[in-house]
């Protein structure tokens, strides 16, 4: 009984003690992001502004994400188990934050948080922040895994797998405009809904594929490097054979530009949210079925 006893207030002290790291958060974020200082030491309401609501919550949900990759490893006592995780804790935030800093950066270089979200309250633009936290986080949380099972959470190979990881997301994200029929930065200024869901769709697809990709025991550098770069090429010739093949099986028709009647120029310019959720919905899905294809084939001795 007194195990258990004892159990019970170490779960209670490290959960005061995952409290108090989550309070450095914010001076973490604020160093990072010094225009939205102001805001985030402030008391927030969620009813005031939904976009910033939008906003601060996925950076939230995120860094739930990453932390419950963690560990608390009590082998050596609890001081070292406070002390280790407090050290990954903080290489965590600032690669999580880092991460999100590059992508909107190479995203949203057009537009600022502090115009888009607290004056316009853009939700296309809070939607779009949205898909970037969610999706850094589980990138992060499956680049922790991987260091954690082959190198014990060594901070150098987090790293540079991060840095690898960033180069590949930060370059695929550019390749929206290929994929998708609707105008980023215009629509975006509009604060066109259909957008952000297509967007939210293209970008967690893009992280399905390249965490699956990343999912394999780094044992040799060039061998895991080249197993990565296989992964990806294979899921580049698969993709889209599930992009064409979904709309074809459930006789989805791209209809952006097909109406029975006249289109106005309002219209033409703002699509409808549903076309936005078709592309995003298709993309992700395809993304989804594409790991199975590149990931889930146990060939055996076959």
């Amino acid at each position: 009984m007194n195990e258990l006893f004892d159990k019970l207030l170490i779960r209670v002290i490290f959960t005061i003690f995952l409290c108090s790291i989550l309070y450095l958060y914010k001076y973490a974020h604020s160093f990072l992001y010094p225009q939205a200082k102001k805001q985030i030491f402030k008391r927030f309401y969620p009813s005031k502004n939904s976009a910033d609501t939008i906003h601060l919550f996925a950076r939230l949900i995120g860094i739930g994400i990453v932390f419950s990759e963690f560990y608390f490893f009590m082998a050596e006592g609890i001081i070292f188990a406070l002390f280790d995780f407090f050290m990954a804790s903080l290489l965590a935030f600032f690669l999580y934050l880092g991460s999100i800093y590059v992508i909107e950066s190479i995203v949203l270089y057009n537009f600022e948080y502090h115009d888009e979200v607290l004056k316009r309250k853009n939700f296309s633009y809070a939607i779009i922040c949205f898909a970037h936290s969610v999706g850094l986080a589980y990138l992060l949380k499956m680049i922790l895994s991987i260091s954690k099972e082959t190198f014990k959470h060594v901070p150098i190979y987090i790293v540079l797998l991060w840095l690898f990881s960033m180069v590949v997301i930060g370059f695929a994200s550019k390749f929206f405009p290929l994929i998708s029929r609707l105008r980023f930065q215009k629509l975006l200024i509009q604060k066109n809904m259909g957008l952000s869901f297509s967007y939210l769709g293209f970008f967690l697809g893009l992280i399905i594929i390249l965490s699956s990709s990343l999912n394999h025991k780094l044992l040799d550098i060039q061998a895991y490097s080249i197993e990565v770069f296989l992964k990806i090429i294979l899921s580049l010739i698969i993709l889209p054979i599930f992009k064409k093949g979904i709309p074809f099986i459930f006789k989805m028709q791209d209809d952006l530009e097909l109406s029975s009647k006249p289109l106005t120029k309002k219209e033409k310019e703002e699509p409808e949210v549903g076309y936005g959720i078709y592309e995003g919905v298709i993309f992700f899905t395809s993304a989804l079925l594409t790991t199975v294809i590149t990931d889930h084939i146990a060939f055996g001795p076959f």
